[in-house]
């Protein structure tokens, strides 16, 4: 027998399913926020990129409230929830980027603009995030592995030209 992926699993802006049954109520309520930004991506008008940022910003927000009472959680579902909001930084990220380009060339200037690699680093730290805890969670847990290692190399290739490499250090 063949298994092979479908369409939906080899989009690499793909959500995986849960691999874990019933969950604590913040987890439901972070996959139900992350669920609702994700589902509302900016729709290219600049002048409702400001606005959509905002929602986006709260849904953060929110999200990172709920993941703090699930430190103390199941280290699974743990993983996943910084893969969820790794999702959204990674959406916010990348509007950010294309808004900064339009925006650029249409001479506007707005205190996001120029912003994109803080975000690309934000997305960077929670998927790396995800890829520890589901490196060492077991099998269940391989789809959000591979997940968010796309997405931790996604991300580190967006900051890598921003980065300066650090000088040798000088004897003193």
């Amino acid at each position: 027998m063949v298994i092979s992926p479908s369409p939906s699993q080899l989009a690499p802006d793909a959500v995986p399913q849960d691999p874990f049954g019933a969950s604590s109520p913040a987890y439901q309520r972070l996959r139900e926020r992350t669920d609702a930004a994700l589902a509302s991506p900016w729709d290219g008008e600049l002048d409702r990129f400001a606005p959509w940022l905002e929602e986006q910003t709260v849904a953060i927000e929110q999200s990172l409230h709920l993941l703090k009472a699930l430190r103390v959680g199941p280290s699974d579902i743990y993983a996943v929830a910084n893969g969820r909001i790794a999702l959204v930084y990674t959406q916010i990220a990348e509007a950010l980027t294309e808004a900064s380009h339009i925006a650029e060339g249409e001479g506007r200037e707005a205190d996001w603009t120029g912003q994109q690699n803080l975000i690309w680093e934000q997305a960077q730290a929670f998927w790396s995030r995800c890829v520890r805890g589901c490196s060492t969670g077991g099998a269940h847990l391989d789809a959000w592995d591979l997940r968010c290692r796309n997405g931790l190399a996604d991300s580190e290739a967006k900051t890598a030209p921003s980065r300066v490499p650090e000088s040798p250090r000088q004897p003193k």
